[in-house]
């Protein structure tokens, strides 16, 4: 439990190839509440999925080996791993890539560079939370540099 929002801690896969901004998604989302496990490519990802069973995924759609989009729909098929909610992270911003991504699977999307209460307020209306005000303007970040702005 978050002392904090007295919420019930949530744990995210984030799957991300880019070490640097995995790296920043793995300090910044515990600091607001969360539990983060961390892979670098879609093969790790379903290597974890065997040992554990994360809230939400946060998937970065473009990866060498297996991308987002085959990782999303095989785990949309998978009857162990369909209800877990998969929020896109992509570099990409287009209405064409953002059906791609919903096409493969994914329950939402969000595009890089993104202000981190964005992504926590999209993370936790996945899980059918209202968003936590109490963390408002604490940490807004431009993510592409990985400084806070």
């Amino acid at each position: 439990m978050n002392r904090k929002t007295n919420r019930k801690i949530a744990k995210v896969l984030v799957v991300e190839d880019h070490r640097e901004f995995l790296q920043f998604l793995e300090l910044a989302l515990p600091r607001r509440g969360w539990e983060v496990i961390t892979s670098s490519s879609g093969q790790e990802a379903l290597d974890k999925l065997e040992h554990t069973t994360p809230s939400l995924i946060l998937l970065d759609m473009w990866m060498p080996g297996m991308d987002g989009f085959e990782l999303a729909q095989f785990l949309k098929t998978s009857p162990r791993y369909r209800d877990i909610p998969i929020l896109a992270v992509t570099g990409l911003l287009s209405s064409q890539n953002q059906k791609l991504c919903l096409d493969a699977g994914c329950d939402d999307y969000v595009a890089k560079p993104f202000a981190l209460q964005d992504l926590e307020d999209r993370m936790n209306r996945l899980l059918g939370r209202q968003p936590d005000c109490s963390n408002k303007g604490e940490l807004r970040t431009n993510v592409k540099k990985n400084r806070p702005i």
